[in-house]
Parts: C-alpha cells; sequence; structure tokens
C-alpha cells in the first residue's frame, strides 16, 4: 500500500499555537510588514481555528486593497482556499485558489506561490481520484519553475516529491522507471545540499517522501528508518501534529505490508492518540487510521471488529467525499461479510470495489499522458534550441555591419585601459615589494628574539649543570666519603643499620642528582647525536615510571647541527615530561624520522587527552615548543581527544646536506 504524500496529509494539519486561540477585534495595517504578519498568524492558526484564521485572511486582503499589495492579495486567498479545504469543502477551495493566481507578481516568490496554489489544487483533486487534473497541476507547477529559473530547494523539493508521489500511486513496478529514478537523484542531490548545510526542516520533508519510496520500491525496513528520522527531526523541530501523525499511521502501513497487524494496530492507535478529541469528527486522519485499522482486523480475521470500524470510516469517507481509500473500505468488508456467511451485503461491497479499481484504467491513461509528457517536453526543447540557433544566424548577419566600428572603439579603449594597468601594476608591484620587505624584517627581527631568548635558555641550563654536577656533586662526593670512613670505623651493631640507611640515602640523593644535571644539558646528545640520546632519554624514563615507552628511529641517521638537534631533544623532553604530569597514559610512542631535508618527530600517548573546550589556553609547555618549532622554521600540528589520548606531528627544516655528517 502507498504511503502517503506530505502535501496531502499537511492539508489536514493541526497548529502548533494555543489550541485556544480566538481572533477577536481587529487592527489597523499601516504597511506590508504588519500585513505579511497577520497572514502568517492566520497561517498558524487555520488548522485549528479555521473561522478565526478567516477572519484574519479577509482583513488582510482588505489591507491589501488599499496598498495594491499584490502578493499580500494572492497569500491571503491561498490561504482562504486553504481554511475551506481543511473544511471539505472542495468547490470553495478550488475557486480561491483560482483567484490567488491572479494576484501573484511577476517575480521569484510570486512564481513559487504560483507552483505552490497549483500543487494544493493537484492534492484537492488527488482524494477526489481525479488523477488527470492532479497530474496536470503538478507538472504545471514543475513547468513554473522550470520556466523561471527558480532556483529555491524549498519550491523545488515541494514539486519533486509531488511528482514522486504521484506516480508511486500511479504505478504497479516502479523498479525499473527510469523517470522516478531521475526524480529520486534530484530529491537525493537537494538532501546531500540539506544535509550539508543543515537545514532541519528541508531534511523533515525530505525524509517523509523518501519513506514512501522505499515502500514502494519494497525496501520497507529503509521506509521505516527514514519515517523514524522524520519522528524524531520533528520532534527536535516541534513540526506540525499532523506530520507526526501521518508518519505514525505510514509506519503501520509498511508492516501491514509485511503481514504483520499487530505492530501496524500499535502505530494507528498512536496516531489516533495525537488527534486532538475536537479535531475528531473533521478530520481525515480519524477516517484514515479507521480504515487503516479495519484492514489489520481483518487480516487477523476478526471480521466483526472489522466490520465495526470499517462501515462508519467509509460513510465518513463518502460524505466529504474522500475517495482515496474507499476501494480498501469495500474490500476489508467484502470479504469480511463473506467471511461471516452474509453473501448479500459481500456481493454489494464487491461491486463497489471492482468499480473503484476500474480505475486501473485510468492509471494506463496516466501513463500514456506520461509518455506524452517526456515526448512533449524534449520537443519542447527542440523547438527551443532551433529558435535559438536562427536567431543566433540572424544576429551574425547584423553584427557584421558594425564589427569595424566596434573594433576600432574598443581598440582605442583596451589602449587606455593596458596604459592605466600598467601603471597600476607598476605602482602595485611596488607596494608589494616594500610590503614584502617589512614582513621579512619584521620575521627576521622575530626569529633573532627566539634564537637569543632559546640561546640564552641552553647556556643557564649548562650553567645550572655544571654547578649542580661539580658544586653540589662534589660536595654530595664528599659526604658520601666521610660518611662510608665513619662507618669503618665506628661500625658496631648498633649503628650499622643507621649508617647503612644513610649511604642509600646519599647514593639515591646523587644519583637524582647526576640524572637532573643530564638533562639539563646531556653529554651523550653532544657526543653522540640526537638518535641516541632520546633512546637513552626513553629508556630512562620508563624505568622510573609505569609507563610503556616505544621509541622508533627511523631514516638514515646521520649527526645534524648543533641547534637542531638541541631543539629537537629539548621537544621531546618536554612533550614526555607534559605526558608524565598530565595525561595519565600508560603506553607512549616517539618517533623520530630522518628525511633528506626534514627531521620529523610524532609523540603519541593514550592518556585522556586535552579538553574540548579548553578556556585556559595552552600551557608554557606548548607554548615553549611552538616558539622552538617557529625557530626552525617548521611546523607543529597537535590531535587530541578527550579520553583517547593525544598525538603531536613536528616537521623541522634541516640546514644544508653538506653542514651535516655522518654517524
Amino acid at each position: 500500500m502507498t504511503l502517503f504524500s506530505l502535501k496531502a496529509l499537511s492539508q489536514g494539519a493541526f497548529s502548533e499555537n494555543n489550541p485556544q486561540t480566538i481572533v477577536t477585534g481587529t487592527q489597523q495595517l499601516n504597511d506590508t510588514t504588519s500585513i505579511n504578519a497577520v497572514i502568517k498568524k492566520a497561517d498558524g492558526i487555520r488548522e485549528q481555528v479555521i473561522d478565526s484564521a478567516l477572519v484574519l485572511y479577509n482583513q488582510a486582503m482588505r489591507a491589501c486593497q488599499l496598498h495594491q499589495y499584490n502578493y499580500g492579495m494572492a497569500k491571503a486567498l491561498f490561504g482562504i482556499s486553504r481554511c475551506y479545504n481543511n473544511k471539505e469543502q472542495k468547490e470553495s477551495s478550488v475557486f480561491y485558489a483560482r483567484q490567488a493566481l491572479n494576484w501573484c507578481p511577476n517575480d521569484i516568490r510570486g512564481h513559487e506561490l504560483i507552483a505552490s496554489v497549483y500543487l494544493a489544487l493537484s492534492e484537492i483533486y488527488y482524494y477526489q481520484n481525479r488523477y488527470d487534473s492532479c497530474s496536470y497541476y503538478r507538472y504545471t507547477a514543475l513547468r513554473e519553475l522550470e520556466n523561471n529559473k527558480v532556483t529555491n530547494p524549498r519550491a523545488q523539493i515541494g514539486v519533486l516529491c509531488s511528482i514522486l508521489q504521484f506516480w508511486l500511486n500511479a504505478h504497479e513496478d516502479i523498479h525499473n522507471d527510469l523517470y522516478i529514478r531521475e526524480v529520486v537523484q534530484r530529491i537525493n542531490n537537494i538532501e546531500r545540499n540539506a544535509q550539508a548545510t543543515n537545514d532541519s526542516s528541508l531534511l523533515l520533508k525530505i525524509y517523509f517522501h523518501k519513506g514512501g519510496y522505499y515502500n514502494n520500491i519494497g525496501q520497507n525496513d529503509s521506509a521505516r528508518y527514514y519515517c523514524e528520522r522524520h519522528l524524531q527531526l520533528g520532534q527536535a523541530l516541534k513540526a506540525s501534529p499532523s506530520m507526526t501523525i501521518a508518519t505514525l499511521l505510514n509506519i503501520g502501513l509498511t508492516y501491514m505490508d509485511d503481514k504483520r497487524p499487530e505492530a501496524a494496530l500499535q502505530y494507528y492507535k498512536k496516531a489516533l492518540a495525537e488527534i486532538p478529541e475536537q479535531r475528531q469528527s473533521e478530520n481525515r486522519y480519524v477516517i484514515f487510521a479507521n480504515i487503516f485499522q479495519g484492514e489489520a482486523y481483518a487480516m487477523q480475521h476478526d471480521w466483526k471488529k472489522a466490520i465495526a470500524i470499517t462501515e462508519p470510516a467509509l460513510a465518513e469517507a463518502n460524505n466529504f467525499q474522500i475517495m482515496h481509500l474507499s476501494d480498501h473500505a469495500h474490500k476489508t468488508l467484502a470479504d469480511a461479510y463473506e467471511a461471516l456467511g452474509q453473501y448479500k451485503k459481500a456481493n454489494e461491497h464487491r461491486k463497489q470495489y471492482s468499480l473503484l479499481r476500474d480505475s486501473v484504467q485510468r492509471i494506463q491513461k496516466l501513463e500514456m499522458m506520461y509518455d506524452m509528457e517526456v515526448k512533449y517536453r524534449l520537443s519542447d526543447k527542440d523547438k527551443q534550441l532551433a529558435q535559438q540557433e536562427l536567431a543566433i544566424e540572424r544576429n551574425e548577419s547584423r553584427l557584421k555591419t558594425k564589427n569595424f566600428w566596434i573594433i576600432a572603439i574598443s581598440a582605442s579603449f583596451i589602449l587606455i585601459l593596458a596604459i592605466g594597468v600598467l601603471i597600476y601594476r607598476n605602482n602595485y608591484h611596488k607596494q608589494t615589494l616594500q610590503a614584502e620587505k617589512i614582513r621579512n624584517l619584521r620575521q627576521e627581527i622575530q626569529i633573532a628574539s627566539l634564537q637569543a631568548m632559546v640561546n640564552g635558555e641552553e647556556k643557564e641550563r649548562s650553567r645550572i649543570a655544571r654547578e649542580l654536577h661539580d658544586g653540589i656533586g662534589g660536595t654530595l662526593g664528599a659526604i658520601r666519603t666521610r660518611v662510608s670512613a665513619m662507618v669503618r670505623k665506628y661500625k658496631t651493631a648498633h649503628t650499622n643499620d643507621d649508617f647503612t640507611e644513610l649511604m642509600q640515602m646519599l647514593e639515591e640523593a646523587s644519583a637524582d642528582l647526576r640524572k637532573t644535571a643530564h638533562n639539563l644539558m646531556p653529554e651523550i646528545l653532544l657526543q653522540e647525536g640526537l638518535a641516541k640520546a632520546s633512546l637513552l632519554f626513553c629508556e630512562r624514563l620508563r624505568k622510573g615510571h609505569s609507563l610503556q615507552i616505544n621509541t622508533e628511529i627511523w631514516g638514515k641517521v646521520r649527526r645534524l647541527p648543533g641547534d637542531v638537534e638541541l631543539t629537537a631533544y629539548r621537544i621531546i623532553q618536554e612533550l614526555m615530561h607534559n605526558m608524565l604530569k598530565h595525561a595519565g597514559a600508560t603506553q607512549a610512542l616517539v618517533q623520530i624520522v630522518f628525511h633528506e631535508s626534514q627531521l620529523c618527530i610524532t609523540v603519541e600517548d593514550n592518556g585522556r587527552g586535552m579538553p574540548a573546550d579548553d578556556s585556559q589556553g595552552e600551557g608554557i609547555g606548548l607554548r615553549t615548543i611552538r616558539e622552538r618549532v617557529k625557530l626552525l622554521n617548521g611546523q607543529i600540528d597537535t590531535v587530541s581527544t578527550p579520553g583517547e589520548g593525544t598525538s603531536v606531528y613536528i616537521e623541522l627544516n634541516l640546514a644544508a646536506t653538506n653542514q651535516t655528517k655522518q654517524l
């Protein structure tokens, strides 16, 4: 069974406004802004408080006549047409829709409104089973957009979805229909653009119709997926309740196709629960839901329930001249009465069902109309191309007589323009060179400042390392020697444990001091180079902490200029210390890759990562690293995911190859 179209279901929509909204009194409308506000207010309440909406539309019409505001007049007339459609007064609805067409202005929004009116007329004829008129107005809406180059995606999706819905109902098998595939492709293109721009209201409409498409090709799981997406998005956007009701009914229909009437009944009842009690008597959704429930009970062979719920629904459908689902109701009743042995009634409903199913002939006519439509559009394009070619030939003959004067005037103009361009380019080039010199000077000053700062830091580190090693280190060595002599001299059973503990503490202090001095100015870096110094540093960290460090050296290892090796070593030191302090990691990777003209450093961990909304900015350590990288014209890239770890990738530009030496 084919799912509903969004445009058709929207005709029975409820207002999101206060259901008790009543229009009392009038207000003075002095300009188009106030008129538009009144029309917008009427649009919001016309699905539930129709009479109040009619008062507002008529008030807007009088103001539009006074201010000669044609677009507002067309909008008000179209709103009145929708009100009468909600009242199920189809003739009045058609009358006011045709009146609205006479007031639409000849601009983009006017053409968009014309297309909307055509679609509204097509929906009226659709529920009356007048498929020929329905088809005509939907294709007329499409030509209105194409002929006037209307590119608004909302207008396009409205027309494309209405045409898709029409052919889904007209065709028994759409799997291989090239025209439907073309329409679906255009809808998919608009969907991708809507997803890229996060246009939720447009996606809401697209998901509804894609649910119908997948149901028609027998992919009900996909149909239910898009229906559920539509429900979720509609809840987030606080969409009209009618859209929720329609989607719930559509999900029920997919379960009916899967022969699961119990699940279908649950969704039909959910849909009925969404309809306010005061609208139950005049709402077409009640008719649809009851007809569908009757089919579900018939599928369960609960014939009495099927009759009890279908007969009143069929009577209401006939009362409101809603012929769209009457054939389903007659078939349900025919099957139910036949099962109960009431063959006379079963025969009557079977005849009515057969008469309504004769509309298959109409579908065949529509398919012929479709072929004619395609041929017409192709021939119309060919005709336009022929006319354009004829016009081009005529214009070419006229242009030949004017070419001489055009060439002479153009040459003079081009000469003047060329002189002006040359003068401008000369001035611009001078300004560009001057700006480039200023930028280079600033960059040189900045690099010199950074170089001085780094050199000062390294000198200070060397001085502190020497003082620690030669000064405090020597003092600790002397203390250790004296204490050792005292142990040998005064060794007794009473003092043995205390001296032993004291000697151990002195050994640990000496080891810590040597480690600190080495970190400040590692001798192995100066003697063996970056690769071995980094391996030794990581190995010491691994032994002193519960951290598994994997160190990898790739490429052709060689000695680099001193400033490059020292900068790279300090960067690795700072990154590893930051990891130990803040990351809480259990595993880490340090990778050094030697390229011909670059040195690449990667440090990764599986720690807690950096906060996504770090309001305090970067720490001193990371800022220092960035300054060191900038000093060597390098680049740094940091990727961090909270709870998953941090990855830092650094590229440093190396000095010329002849300034390096092989290890």
